[in-house]
């Protein structure tokens, strides 16, 4: 029995006493394990930030490559057809509170819409070279505003000459265009902002523009 229990030790494995300097060996192998760990989490989390990035240019490239939205010449001709049919209701209500007649109103609406819409598409081709608030998405809010109050600029002057010679009244002619202008400078915004949902008649190019 002795002998047995001899062998028995002589078999099981030695079990080695853990000083501080082995300790101390250990914790410092872990530490630096961790830090090898946390390198290469840098550099997954670099990895995953570029390939995002790539994601985001490549699902835009438009934007990427520097391209832009512009009309083609049918969409600004079906937009200012547009427009002058709209924006010949608020002339015909004017006209029609000014002068209380209605074959007057009927005369400056179809003068105006004959003068303007010329000039509206004309407008519509000259801004397509501007680049400044374009992109592959449409145009910014900034740029319908800046149109309608250099379109307004022109149409006053167009309204107040035509209606005051139809009428013969300057006074009732300016009255007119000035209340246009007043209704007109917020609804050409609302209807340019419109045409950004519409597709048709869209095209990408650089961003310097087309022109007419």
């Amino acid at each position: 029995r002795a002998r047995a229990r001899a062998r028995a030790r002589a078999r099981a494995p030695s079990v080695m006493t853990v000083t501080p300097a082995i300790a101390k060996a250990r914790i410092a192998t872990r530490e630096e394990e961790i830090r090898r760990l946390e390198r290469e989490l840098a550099t997954a989390r670099a990895a995953v930030l570029s390939d995002r990035r790539e994601l985001a240019a490549l699902e835009t490239p438009s934007a990427a490559t520097g391209m832009a939205f512009r009309e083609t010449t049918s969409r600004s001709l079906v937009k200012a057809f547009g427009w002058r049919v709209t924006a010949g209701i608020v002339t015909f209500c004017s006209s029609m509170y000014f002068t209380n007649n209605l074959r007057t109103a009927l005369a400056i609406v179809a003068s105006d819409f004959l003068s303007k819409s010329g000039t509206m598409f004309l407008g519509e081709r000259l801004f397509n070279k501007v680049k400044v608030g374009r992109s592959s998405d449409g145009e910014s809010l900034s740029r319908s505003i800046a149109k309608a109050l250099i379109w307004r600029c022109v149409a006053f002057v167009n309204t107040a000459l035509v209606s005051g010679a139809i009428i013969g009244s300057a006074g009732v002619g300016s009255l007119i265009a000035l209340s246009d202008s007043i209704f007109k400078t917020t609804l050409m915004v609302f209807y340019d902002q419109f045409w950004n949902r519409i597709d048709w008649g869209k095209e990408l190019e650089g961003v310097d523009g087309d022109g007419i």
